[in-house]
């Protein structure tokens, strides 16, 4: 059996790390010959090869673009894959294509956003290239069904890691790697590719309100286009000094035990594989009622759930884990 995951993305996000994670399960079970096909030098495709996974390269860029669908064409005639799976509406079109031209058995995609079908155009194209979509939550299959998509075209099945595969720094070495003091003062921390829809805006009007009596340390791990603005917005709540923007690290899991408290503020969702992380991590965990998150979290069991968008629900449920930590005003 032969599998072939396709991903175009630049970055290394939530996806990228479940593509790597699958294909080194794959790889050490011997369950099947994996392979994955990203973009050229991008970190999906570094890490694989550092991990003497087989990769293969194809540049997307367009949604329809005749050069990719012949690229991949040409590689699944070559490879003869047993299931081709895409994981990015980018690929769809050409790498599904090329999948049917080359008579692969079966092609799956597999949806990672709850962003909505809205366009005719999105329509169209979300039914086509595949056999089947995963999803990774009853949020994203809602999306789905609500763009048209047929129910029984859907499947589930939720985001999961191997916690004994999850590397951990201790509390020390994190701290001293994220370059915060190793001291009583909490802190607060979250790990995310910063775009709007993680809503990291909601983390720092809270963390002002946190930090109005107490000291306390902010830790956003992640980079992406939204940094900058984020970065100005500390610095007008007043909060620069006490908030570290950290950059993209590829051991972001491995720093989660330097947190006393992760955040995911998400608006949008569909199933963050972080969330487990943090829980392996035995890191209180305060996220957004939004998208998929309530699926991996139970509310006062396993983490603490708040509005989305309130920075003041935010605040009062991390002042449940912290009491010390936020405001008399609130």
């Amino acid at each position: 059996m032969r599998v072939v995951h396709v991903d175009s993305g630049k970055y290394w996000r939530g996806s990228q790390k479940q593509i790597w994670l699958l294909s080194q399960a794959l790889h050490r079970g011997n369950f099947a010959e994996s392979w994955v096909v990203g973009s050229p030098n991008t970190p999906l495709v570094q890490q694989c090869r550092a991990d003497g996974l087989l990769t293969a390269e194809v540049s997307v860029r367009w949604e329809v673009d005749p050069v990719a669908l012949v690229a991949y064409l040409r590689l699944f005639q070559r490879l003869r894959p047993t299931v081709v799976n895409i994981h990015c509406s980018r690929a769809l079109l050409p790498a599904g294509w090329a999948a049917k031209l080359a008579q692969v058995p079966l092609t799956l995609f597999w949806r990672w956003l709850d962003n909505p079908i809205c366009t005719a155009w999105q329509r169209w194209k979300y039914r086509q290239g595949y056999d089947a979509i995963v999803t990774i939550s009853h949020q994203v299959a809602k999306v789905l069904q609500d763009g048209g998509i047929p129910q029984d075209r859907i499947f589930l099945t939720h985001v999961a890691i191997d916690p004994s595969k999850v590397i951990l720094y201790d509390r020390r070495e994190a701290r001293e790697r994220l370059g915060v003091p190793d001291t009583e003062t909490p802190i607060v921390g979250t790990a995310c590719f910063l775009v709007p829809r993680k809503d990291v805006d909601t983390l720092l009007r809270a963390f002002r309100l946190l930090v109005a009596s107490t000291p306390a340390y902010l830790v956003i791990i992640g980079d992406g286009p939204e940094r900058t603005r984020l970065e100005q917005l500390a610095e007008n709540l007043g909060i620069a000094a006490m908030t570290h923007f950290v950059g993209f690290r590829k051991d972001a899991a491995a720093l989660l035990p330097a947190l006393d408290v992760f955040v995911l503020p998400s608006v949008r969702e569909a199933g963050a594989v972080v969330l487990l992380e943090a829980g392996v991590a035995k890191v209180p965990i305060v996220a957004a009622r939004a998208g998929g998150t309530p699926e991996y979290i139970q509310d006062g069991y396993s983490g603490l759930l708040f509005e989305p968008g309130d920075p003041n629900d935010l605040a009062s449920k991390i002042q449940l884990l912290y009491p010390n930590l936020i405001s008399p005003k609130l």
